[in-house]
């Protein structure tokens, strides 16, 4: 919990100087963004993490670039534990959120440890990563969502004799 904590306040740290290399003060970040001030001061001051609505109503109350934008998103969604459906997001499929900080965790890589990431700018391109360390993590996603009336059929199904 301690670590998780300061995971918290790191990011908090990052938030207050995004907010204050825009010249904002608390309370025009809030509103520029549509939250309450309170969430941008627990937020900047580690008391509390938000979920990825809020995360986005503040990333585009910055003015964020859409590759930062995505990095911003996913240091803080990491702390969320209630964020499993994910709401649409300008030019990201919602499977993205939940499937991107998943696979880099499997991978060993921590929010930390990302530099940048820089989303696909055309159909077919890749997502890139960009670690501290210089590696780049070239990845081309797809995935196919479907809906179906019927129900699930399993190998045995009607097999009854």
């Amino acid at each position: 919990m301690v670590m998780l904590r300061g995971k918290i306040k790191a990011f908090g740290i990052v938030l207050k100087k995004e907010r204050k290399l825009r010249g904002f003060t608390q309370g025009q970040l809030a509103k520029e963004s549509g939250v309450a001030t309170s969430i941008v001061n627990d937020l900047e001051n580690g008391i509390r993490h938000a979920g990825i609505k809020s995360l986005a109503k503040i990333a585009k109350g910055l003015g964020l670039k859409e590759e930062r934008k995505l990095s911003f998103l996913l240091s803080g969604i990491v702390f969320s534990k209630r964020d499993q459906v994910l709401p649409d997001l300008d030019n990201y499929h919602p499977v993205l959120y939940n499937f991107l900080p998943y696979s880099l965790r499997r991978q060993g890589i921590s929010p930390e440890e990302i530099n940048d990431v820089f989303p696909p700018t055309t159909a077919g391109a890749p997502l890139e990563i960009h670690l501290k360390n210089g590696t780049v993590i070239s990845m081309k996603i797809a995935f196919k969502l479907t809906t179906s009336a019927k129900s699930p059929t399993f190998k045995g199904d009607g097999d009854e004799k």
